[in-house]
């Protein structure tokens, strides 16, 4: 897993696993068989295809969008939207 800290002006997709510290204007996305950790910020969305995987210990300023992945939040998002019942959003207090 790559540990980056640098601020993205746009939308992506990540093409590797990534422990992010930085901040994105735009959206990310976690395409299958990716990880992803956030400790910064995204400004817009945060989508995870289904078979990916997420620990968001950042702030979502957007909606989590979880497809089918393995996601962890114990950060912040304005809006969840867990689009497969059978893999919910995981909460941490």
């Amino acid at each position: 897993m790559d540990d980056l800290n640098v601020n993205i002006d746009g939308s992506i997709v990540l093409d590797r696993d990534v422990r992010f510290f930085g901040s994105i204007a735009g959206t990310l996305t976690v395409p299958a068989g990716r990880r992803f950790e956030l400790y910064g910020s995204i400004g817009r969305d945060l989508v995870i295809e289904k078979g990916a995987a997420a620990i968001v210990c950042g702030t979502i300023h957007g909606s989590l969008i979880n497809k089918g992945g393995d996601v962890l939040l114990s950060g912040s998002a304005e809006d969840i939207q867990d689009l497969d019942p059978a893999r919910p959003t995981r909460k941490e207090v």
